[in-house]
């Protein structure tokens, strides 16, 4: 089931943004996003909730900051991780739920 399907019947998916700032459209991000800073992420994934998928995503090509990122949850035991293949360009292209990134 792909993240989309998950998200529209309410399944336990919290999705993450990991993309760098000053790279990305930083107006908007997907729906029910937390994100948090993929120069810091080895401290953040503990301030993640338990219990739900997480599914990274980010800007580059390949996935390559969101697959490490998750690569790197798994091995520090978060069973339940994923990317959103294509990251946060292919989910708005697709036309998905996205929200404004509220202001700091």
């Amino acid at each position: 089931m792909d993240l989309y399907a998950s998200f529209r019947m309410g399944d336990a998916v919290q999705p993450v943004d990991v993309r760098d700032r000053g790279y990305a459209d930083e107006t908007e991000r997907v729906k029910g996003s937390v994100r948090i800073d993929p120069m810091e992420f080895e401290s953040a994934i503990a301030g993640l909730p338990e219990g739900r998928e997480l599914v990274f995503y980010c800007e580059r090509p390949g996935e390559a900051t969101s697959l490490k990122i998750a690569m790197w949850a798994f091995d520090q035991g978060r069973q339940r991780v994923g990317v959103i293949l294509g990251g946060w360009p292919a989910w708005k292209d697709a036309g998905y739920p996205v929200e404004p990134i509220p202001s700091d």
